[in-house]
């Protein structure tokens, strides 16, 4: 009995908030992800009448950045174990990623993860900007996303040269985890991710964010509040997730607060002049 509890225990430490993406080997891919949570204020109402949620980030890479690393945001709805709506312990993933090519990712759901079945590998939908992105160059990405249906609604690019909204609201949410938290909540990601399979060659991985927002608006309202934000002002330095025995008690988490996604991510917070506000920006590593 004993070791069986140590099993969970030390399966909960491996098993980090959300994402889960790449289910290989970390000398075979990498992904690099920071999470923050939100679950009070308006958020509490929203977990009970889910409706319209929206992440946004501000990205910036430079000239050496390789065309395969994929980057982006994601949001999810955390249902825990007391009250679900659609599943004890959904994860509901509404997450995109971008290469400087232009291309994006969709990470679409099934039917099969809409009947509550956690998904074993990715359904990816690729689409195109149309334009490539510019190195040395502050974007704002942003994705909406309708939990109370759980479909995607869109997802927009803005910078220099550059408005482009895509339409996503064919495609379903993914389902990639069962998550035994003790009551709900919403996270919002920022991400940087390299596979070895699609990488050409060597060279620094590195994305650069700021400003992480997460908005939303409850079934029947249409105004989005913002219920998180993260300008890596304030917080000192990344923190590790205070993972405990299922349930895991989500009052170990701080709102508005930056978690590493995952033991292996590689991030931190760092002074740079080219910061989008402030004097500090959020440095995302995806090297293998």
């Amino acid at each position: 009995m004993q070791k069986s509890k140590m099993a969970i225990v030390c399966a909960l430490l491996l098993l980090v908030v959300g994402l889960a993406l790449l289910k290989v080997y970390a000398d075979a891919a990498r992904l690099s992800a920071l999470v923050g949570f939100s679950r009070a204020g308006k958020t509490a109402d929203f977990v009970k009448n889910p409706g319209i949620s929206c992440v946004e980030s501000y990205f910036y890479f430079e000239e050496g950045l390789k065309d395969d690393v994929i980057f982006g945001v994601d949001q999810e709805f955390i249902e825990g174990s007391k009250a679900p709506i659609y599943v004890k312990g959904g994860d509901w993933m509404a997450f995109v990623g971008l290469q400087r090519t232009g291309t994006v990712w969709v990470a679409r759901g099934t039917e099969a993860t809409m009947s509550g079945k956690p998904s074993q590998t990715r359904k990816w939908e690729i689409l195109n900007l149309g334009s490539a992105l510019r190195p040395r160059t502050w974007y704002c990405l942003r994705c909406r996303a309708n939990f109370g249906t759980r479909h995607f609604v869109d997802m927009q690019v803005e910078g220099p040269g550059l408005n482009k909204t895509i339409d996503l609201s064919r495609y379903t949410l993914d389902y990639p985890n069962f998550m035994p938290f003790d009551g709900a909540a919403m996270t919002y990601y920022v991400h940087a991710m390299r596979g070895r399979s699609m990488m050409k060659e060597e060279g620094k991985p590195i994305i650069y964010f700021d400003d992480l927002r997460g908005l939303l608006a409850s079934k029947g309202e249409s105004r989005l509040t913002e219920v998180f934000y993260n300008d890596c002002e304030s917080q000192p330095k990344v923190l590790k997730q205070p993972v405990s025995a299922p349930p895991i008690k989500l009052e170990n988490y701080k709102d508005g607060l930056l978690y590493f996604e995952r033991d292996e991510a590689k991030a931190d917070f760092i002074e740079s002049p080219f910061a989008h506000s402030g004097r500090r920006l959020a440095r995302l590593d995806a090297g293998l």
